[in-house]
Parts: structure tokens; sequence; C-alpha cells
């Protein structure tokens, strides 16, 4: 298959949290992206009937929209290829993958309906500086809070990780990511629940391709970093970069690597001084 198995989707938005009654619609349904208030429910055929359903058993939600649009306008308008790095090579699921190059390890990668494909400039840089981190030495424990698809974590494993725990407060996503392991023959802990409930777990290695507003609360005053001797961070733009360092320092972390793209996007690596 050289094509994505999503082709048309039909999006219906509606206004709650539909978690608990989309188990029950259909073989058509996708999965439910939930943001902020709302819940976006994926099918691959209009399922107007499907949807009428859930919100007669579910009074308190409302269909507050519908939507049309192809695989490749949901990513972005892009077309998913391959993405090869010094050390991986990342494909999709349904492309027929190349030759990997000596020392290449290969990992595939069905997104679904989760953003984190690795051709956006802040994951590829966060996979770029994941594997300068694998190439000094034993990753240890891994945390990848904000998972999307799992590409991080993923690549974490397969760079020999002791252990990894992917979270991501995104339902589908933490779907989409279990898929992902499966696909690859990896294991790795994935759980569902906002970034900050999970920092106190045991790593050596955090990685996170999160909005500031999430980093802002990850970094601050009091947050249990015991243990964490390196942070891979994304997800910022060029007015946060700056703050976001500052916030480090007061942690007790120096820079020791940034990649920019664009003048917009910065990715970090800071390190635990001492």
């Amino acid at each position: 298959m050289s094509k994505p198995p999503y082709q048309e989707l039909f999006i219906y938005e509606i206004l709650g949290d539909a978690r608990a009654g989309a188990r029950e619609l259909g073989p058509d349904y996708l999965g439910l992206w939930l943001e902020g208030d709302s819940s976006f429910l994926f099918f691959s055929r209009p399922a107007e009937e499907a949807v009428q359903r859930l919100l007669a058993r579910e009074p308190a939600l409302r269909l507050r929209e519908r939507h049309q649009m192809s695989y490749q306008q949901w990513q972005g308008g892009m077309e998913l290829e391959p993405l090869s790095l010094p050390g991986l090579l990342v494909v999709p699921a349904w492309v027929q993958a190349p030759e990997p190059e000596p020392g290449q390890r290969l990992l595939r990668l069905d997104p679904g309906l989760v953003f984190g494909n690795g051709l956006h400039p802040t994951t590829r840089h966060c996979l770029e500086l994941l594997l300068l981190r694998a190439a000094e030495g034993p990753l240890g424990r891994v945390l990848d809070l904000g998972c999307g698809t799992g590409i991080l974590g993923l690549a974490a494993a397969l760079l020999g990780a002791r252990s990894v725990l992917a979270v991501d407060l995104n339902p589908l996503c933490v779907s989409t990511t279990r898929n992902n392991a499966v696909l690859n023959g990896l294991e790795l802990e994935v759980a569902e629940g906002p970034a900050g409930r999970f920092l106190a777990r045991p790593a050596e290695l955090v990685l996170a391709n999160l909005h500031w507003e999430v980093q802002q609360e990850l970094w601050s005053e009091g947050a249990p970093l015991a243990g964490k001797q390196d942070l891979i961070l994304s997800g910022i733009t060029r007015s946060q970069v700056g703050p976001l360092e500052d916030l480090l320092r007061r942690r007790g972390y120096v820079l020791h690597q940034r990649r920019e793209a664009d003048s917009t996007w910065f990715s970090l690596w800071a390190r635990r001084v001492g």
C-alpha cells in the first residue's frame, strides 16, 4: 500500500466530553480528539445516525459543527514520507521502507489522526537531539510527556532506553501510541492524563514537545525534577525560548544544545549542572 488507509474524514464537533459514549459508534468510527470543551469524533463515512444516537444517550452533549476534509488536509497539507536521520529511519506504516543505511534503526509510524509524524521541525529536532544524547551512552529511564503519536518515546525505546513512559492528555494520542508500539514490537508504558501528574516518576531523560503554558508549569519552582539529568524540550516560539531558558537555569540546568527552524520554532537540550 502506497497511500494512507485514511481518505476522506467526516468530523463531528461535539460540545462536551464524549469519551464515555464513543465506544458504541460503529465500524466507521475512527477515534476521538479532545480539545478544550469539545470532542471531535472522526469517521470514515458520514455518521449522522450514530451521532444522533450518541446525543440521545448523552443529553449533556451538543452537536456544534460538522467538518469534512481529506486526510492530507488534516495532516497540514503534507504528504507523509520517510524521514531519514543519522541513526534513525522513520517510515509511514503504509509505505515500503527504503533500505536503512548502516547503523540506522527503522521505526514504522502510523500517525492515524494525531499530529507528530516527524516532518514538523519541532519533532525532527527532538529526534536529532535524542540521537545525540543516545550517542553519549545509555538513555536510562525516559519520560515522553505529550507523546502524540508516540514517535519520541518509541525512538527512545529503539535506541535502548531502560524503560519508557509515554503520556498524553488526549485519549486518541494514547491509543495511537499503543498501536505504534505494537506495530514496532516495542514495549513501553502508555498513560492518559496531564503531563504534570507524571513528572514525579523516576527518569533520567525527559522528552516534552508541548505548548509554552504547559512547559511553564512543568519546570516551575517545586516541580519534582530529582534525577532528571537531561531535558529535551520543544513546541516553543521565539518569544518563549528566552523565558524558558531562564526558568531552566533557576532549576539547575544549563543549555547543552539548541535548534531553530524558520526563526520561529525552538528546541532545547538542557542538562543538569553537576
